[in-house]
C-alpha cells in the first residue's frame, strides 16, 4: 500500500510551503488535482519554484528534465526561451533539475532570475528522465505540453511547426526525424527495436515514439502515471492522448548533443524500457478483455 507523501516546497527566495498528503506535488491554480507519481514509502522533494506566473493561463508548457547539465543547461534555456518568445503564443517552462550534482541548480538560479515564466523545480535525487517529465506535467498550467531535453536534440524553429499541427481533434504531436548521423550503430538498433516493441505491444505506431512529442495536457495529466522509471514513459503518454483524440506526426530537424552523453541506449534503460513496455501491454489487454 502506498504510505503518506511529504511534500517540502521551497521557494527561492519567495518564501515556503508545506504540503502533507498522497499528492506530492502542487499542482497550482490550473493544475489538474491529482497525484502523478505514487511512491512507496514517505517522499521528500525539496522544489525551487522561481518565477510562474499563475494570473494567465499560458497555451504551451515545455518541460525540460535535466541531469549534470551544468556546461550547457544555461544556453539550452537561454535558446528555447529565445525560440517560444517567436511563435506568438503565452508559454512557460519548467525546468527539472533531476538530482544534478554538478552545478546545475547555480545556472538556473542565475538564468531565470526574473523571467516569471520560467519555474525550476528541483529533485532531491536522481530519479530518471520518466520521473522528471511526470514532475513537469504535475506542475504545468498550459493546454498544451511539450518535452525538450537540455540537448535540445532539434530546431527550436520547428516549435512552430508543432503548434501548427495542434488542431481541433488532434491529442498528440509526435516529432519524427531522418537517420541521425551521431547514432552509432548500436544507438540505431535499439531505437529500431524500441520502434517495434513500442507499436507491437502498446499499439502505438509512430516512427520516433522516444522522441519530442507535444501532448494535450487534459489528457495525459488524470491518470496516475505508471511508467516513470523509465522511457516507456513516452509510449504511456501517446496511448493516453490515443484514447481521446488522433495523434498526428511531424518531421523534425534533429540536432545532435554538443556535449556530455547520452543514456538512453544503456542496458538500465532498455531493460526498464522494455518491463514498461510489458506492464502497458497488460493493461492494453485487460482493458479490451473488459470490452469485451
Amino acid at each position: 500500500l502506498f504510505r503518506s507523501a511529504l511534500v517540502l516546497v521551497q521557494t527561492l527566495g519567495r518564501g515556503g510551503a508545506t504540503v502533507s498528503g498522497r499528492d506530492f506535488l502542487a499542482p497550482g491554480r490550473y493544475g489538474h488535482g491529482k497525484a502523478l507519481c505514487w511512491m512507496k514509502g514517505d517522499l521528500s522533494v525539496q522544489s525551487g519554484l522561481t518565477g510562474g506566473d499563475r494570473s494567465s493561463r499560458p497555451l504551451l508548457t515545455v518541460g525540460m528534465p535535466a541531469y549534470n547539465e551544468a556546461s550547457q543547461i544555461a544556453s539550452s534555456v537561454r535558446a528555447v526561451r529565445d525560440a517560444l518568445d517567436t511563435v506568438g503564443v503565452p508559454w512557460e517552462l519548467v525546468v527539472v533539475d533531476d538530482g544534478s550534482s554538478d552545478g546545475t541548480v547555480g545556472e538556473l538560479r542565475a538564468i531565470v532570475a526574473g523571467d516569471e515564466r520560467i519555474r525550476v523545480i528541483r529533485l532531491p535525487q536522481n530519479r530518471g528522465v520518466g520521473f522528471a517529465i511526470a514532475t513537469a506535467i504535475g506542475s504545468a498550467c498550459g493546454d498544451w505540453f511539450m518535452v525538450i531535453p537540455a540537448d535540445l536534440a532539434m530546431d527550436l524553429r520547428d516549435v512552430r511547426r508543432y503548434l501548427d499541427a495542434g488542431k481541433p481533434g488532434v491529442a498528440a504531436v509526435a516529432g519524427y526525424t531522418a537517420t541521425r548521423a551521431d547514432y552509432t550503430l548500436w544507438r540505431a538498433l535499439v531505437s529500431a527495436v524500441n520502434r517495434w516493441a513500442v507499436c507491437r505491444l502498446v499499439g502505438i505506431g509512430v516512427r520516433n515514439p522516444n522522441y519530442i512529442h507535444m501532448y494535450r495536457r487534459e489528457a495525459v495529466s488524470r491518470s496516475n502515471l505508471t511508467c516513470t522509471g523509465s522511457p516507456a514513459l513516452f509510449a504511456e503518454l501517446l496511448g493516453l492522448c490515443e484514447r481521446v483524440g488522433e495523434i498526428v506526426e511531424i518531421p523534425v530537424r534533429y540536432v545532435p548533443r554538443v556535449t556530455g552523453r547520452a543514456t538512453g541506449a544503456r542496458w538500465h534503460s532498455i531493460l526498464a524500457t522494455a518491463g514498461g513496455l510489458v506492464r502497458l501491454s497488460l493493461a492494453r489487454r485487460r482493458s479490451e478483455d473488459v470490452l469485451h
